[in-house]
């Protein structure tokens, strides 16, 4: 009987395990963003996970889109893509955003 609660905490563990941060989640440090980058920047209230990228080669994962210059100076970044500012977290707008291709969720004065 002793085995449905181990089993029930191992499959809790890997669940949670399972998780990781999302491109345009919160975060402080890079380690809230995985294997990711943590933007703590003025159009990043509260941070921003993000994965370096190239604008028109490396894919960014569903849900986000390269944009030009949104990590650094020459450096692209993938931001979640959105339709409205209803699909952003709270203190972030929809907005196009040096040329990306769809709307992302940035601050909201923009990058």
């Amino acid at each position: 009987m002793a085995v449905r609660p181990l089993l029930l905490i191992a499959t809790l563990l890997v669940t949670l395990t399972g998780c990781g941060a999302t491109i345009g989640d919160a975060c402080t440090t890079e380690k809230d963003c995985g294997s990711g980058l943590c933007l703590n920047r003025d159009f990043t209230p509260g941070g921003y996970c993000s994965l370096g990228c190239t604008v028109g080669g490396a894919a960014c994962p569903a849900g986000s889109v390269c944009v030009d210059n949104a990590v650094g100076r020459d450096v692209s970044g993938c931001l979640r893509s959105c339709r409205t500012s209803m699909d952003c977290r709270s203190g972030y707008v929809c907005k196009t955003e040096r040329n990306s291709p769809t709307p992302v969720c940035v601050g909201p004065e923009g990058i």
